[in-house]
């Protein structure tokens, strides 16, 4: 591992411990800080790196590595005030509509976890919707300024609802995009958030007169864990909001996390997040847990795969197939296993078919040809990561 990502790993652990953390400037010499400063942004951790640093800002960092990470600390405060008004907004017509609708990570989590929008580095808005309420939902939005950057529109839109978990749309003036998500993670995962019941659970946070739904810490908790681990937690930013959770002044009740990681059949995935969350970002886990980390060898293959990834940092997972591998070791049961790659095998991709082309009825045809599809798409890289192994 480089470096700059060993010395953002022990920023990112200083920043949630106590003992006042205090990098000695010898261990800084010689580090490309172009480098670092653009591993914080891709990350998402400028925010907390410049919370965690100014001890050392003083001739410990080059000038300009300061200014820049300075800048970037200003643009991230000016674009999350602008999200969460922007959020405020797009929420409040939702509600004159009658759509439930819950805003996943986005400024809503950072006034959860530190009590201030800014305090957390967000791009767009992420917001869960009842599927159901799609169609409705999408002419909100249009009301609101925005288009979908696929042009979904009547049947396209329903084939889009049917294959995949979410859709993107632009603002018209270009400055921001919100995705709607009628799931956290695309069907073949095996993840049924319906299971959490969360549209009966949604609590209220307030901050600047602008009031968020938000889910409770346990059944945040969860989802959090399952969205990283869906992208294989490349970016530490989504491993510090665990630890930022877990560290926060409502901490979830974990037995109770681990109940409702039980009912969803993602007990490893939870187990993962938090064993990231204490080795990367410094989180304390009650001895309990831990055991329970240590009792599934599982979750320390899959951690040091996590860690494989950052070390490699900037990339994305989400292009390589090889990510196939790690959902399947992370179920927690070999009929889960079975399941998925059934699921894998069945999933329909609407960028890929165009399900547009055909009426709902003969959309089961599709199915047909998935898995040569897929076997021919995604074969040889899967059985190259096997045979590397």
């Amino acid at each position: 591992m480089r470096r700059e990502n060993e010395f953002l790993l022990t920023l990112a652990r200083g920043a949630f411990r106590n003992e006042g953390f205090a990098p000695p400037p010898a261990s800084l010499a010689g580090l490309d800080w172009g480098r670092f400063v653009s591993l914080c942004e891709w990350h998402n951790v400028v925010p907390l790196v410049c919370r965690t640093l100014p001890g050392i800002f003083n001739g410990a960092v080059t000038p300009a590595a300061v200014n820049r990470l300075r800048g970037l600390h200003r643009n991230n405060t000016a674009r999350a005030l602008l999200l969460a008004a922007e959020l405020s907004r797009i929420l409040k017509a939702f509600n004159s509509s009658a759509i439930a609708a819950y805003p996943f990570k986005g400024p809503a989590l950072s006034v959860m976890l530190y009590g201030d929008p800014a305090h957390r580095q967000s791009r767009d808005l992420d917001i869960l919707i009842p599927g159901e309420t799609l169609h409705r939902a999408v002419r909100v939005l249009d009301t609101q300024g925005y288009r979908a950057r696929t042009g979904l529109a009547g049947p396209r839109l329903a084939a889009h609802r049917r294959t995949e978990y979410e859709a993107a749309f632009a603002r018209r003036d270009g400055k921001l995009q919100v995705e709607l998500q009628w799931a956290v993670v695309p069907g073949y995962f095996g993840f049924d958030h319906k299971k959490l019941g969360i549209w009966d659970t949604l609590e209220r946070r307030t901050w600047n007169g602008c009031a968020f739904p938000v889910l409770p810490p346990e059944e945040t908790l969860l989802m959090l864990c399952v969205h990283g681990s869906k992208h294989l937690w490349c970016k530490l930013g989504w491993v510090c909001d665990v630890a930022g959770l877990l560290e926060s002044p409502t901490p979830p009740d974990l037995p109770r996390a681990l109940e409702l990681a039980e009912r969803c059949g993602a007990t490893r995935l939870l187990l993962l997040g938090l064993l990231l969350a204490e080795r990367l970002a410094g989180a304390r886990l009650p001895r309990e847990v831990a055991a329970r980390i240590e009792a599934d060898l599982m979750v320390a293959v899959l951690a040091r795969q996590v860690l494989a990834v950052i070390a490699k940092t900037p990339v994305n997972p989400d292009v390589d197939p090889a990510r196939y591998l790690f959902y399947l070791k992370s179920k927690d049961r070999r009929r889960d296993q079975l399941l998925f790659a059934g699921r894998l095998m069945a999933t329909l991709a609407a960028g890929e078919w165009n399900p547009s082309s055909l009426p709902d009825i003969l959309a089961p045809l599709y199915y047909l040809f998935r898995p040569l599809h897929m076997a021919g798409r995604h074969g040889g890289p899967i059985l190259r990561a096997l045979a590397r192994r």
